[in-house]
């Protein structure tokens, strides 16, 4: 072990009550099922654990990789090369203002939308089944069924690099297809989002017709990282890969679904090089078919971080 990774891996075992776990596969946290191991894999349940990690990565030099239920992610096969944080017990809650409802960056979008519903609250049916948590829902501008956290996001506070807390107004988080301004800070730490009263069994109602449709069109059942691609200007990515005759095309382990064609799937004792070789393919035959160029949704990541 290098002298300058064991000098951070001290200081964090120094954090006064951060759990750690050494060489934690990556594969236990990710909806893949896919990942080689993490140097360090730290739940920070403070803010004071969070500030104390973000200082130790800035001041060392040691690649960060923040996330959340690890649902929009491809890891490689070699794992990272640094320290994954995790929110934790902090960062888990959820309380209502009115009609407004704050929950914290580690709350699942289930949650958030469960909550909602049963206070009477609409806005945020379309959340339910999205597989990841508020935190990456508004960092990716998650969304569903013609709605998206841009909608309802009132503010987010966020952790920068300077180690303060900040509160990002709307305009601030500089919502887009499927990005915002977050990745440019450590984590998001909370959000607050502006909803509108309604009767709690509609509210309910609307909610389950959006997860059944859900259920009715996507390979729920199997793992996977949600949409691979971004929707091009030309056509829903889905709708392209389909008219490919790529259903079912599989590479290894892994498969283009033939439930959703923007989905691939992870067979037991799939590999990220499996799934890498597919997207490449995927890509190369959409391109040539129909001059579309597909840009990835989901997010790679190298044992340095992100790639593309």
């Amino acid at each position: 072990m290098s002298e300058v990774r064991a000098a951070w891996m001290r200081r964090l075992e120094s954090i006064a009550g951060l759990r750690i776990s050494w060489d934690e596969p990556l594969s236990r946290h990710t909806s893949f099922k896919i990942g080689g191991p993490a140097d360090a894999f730290v739940w920070a349940d403070t803010r004071d654990q969070l500030e104390a990690v973000a200082r130790i990565v800035r001041e060392e030099s040691v690649p960060l990789l923040a996330i959340g239920r690890g649902t929009n992610l491809l890891v490689d096969d070699d794992g990272f090369r640094g320290i994954v944080l995790r929110l934790g017990k902090r960062f888990e809650s959820v309380s209502i203002e009115g009609s407004r409802l704050r929950a914290g960056a580690s709350v699942p979008m289930s949650v958030l939308s469960k909550e909602a519903a049963k206070h009477g609250l609409a806005g945020v049916e379309f959340a339910f089944g999205i597989p990841g948590s508020v935190g990456g829902g508004v960092r990716m501008n998650a969304g569903a069924h013609g709605r998206c956290m841009a909608d309802v996001v009132v503010d987010a506070e966020a952790l920068d690099w300077e180690y303060r807390l900040r509160v990002l107004t709307a305009s601030e988080l500089k919502f887009a297809y499927r990005t915002s301004s977050l990745g440019d800070y450590v984590c998001a730490t909370e959000a607050l989002f502006a909803l509108e009263p309604d009767d709690p069994n509609e509210v309910e109602r609307r909610t389950k017709s959006y997860y059944n449709q859900r259920r009715a069109t996507q390979p729920l059942s199997m793992p996977s990282a949600g949409c691979v691609f971004r929707n091009p200007d030309v056509g829903a990515a889905g709708k392209l890969i389909d008219e490919c005759g790529l259903k079912g095309f599989a590479i290894g382990g892994a498969r283009v679904s033939e439930i959703h064609a923007n989905y691939i799937v992870a067979e037991e004792g799939a590999t990220a090089r499996d799934v890498h070789a597919l997207i490449d393919e995927v890509r190369r035959r959409v391109r040539e078919s129909t001059g579309a160029d597909l840009e990835l949704e989901v997010k790679i990541i190298g044992p340095q971080g992100p790639t593309r």
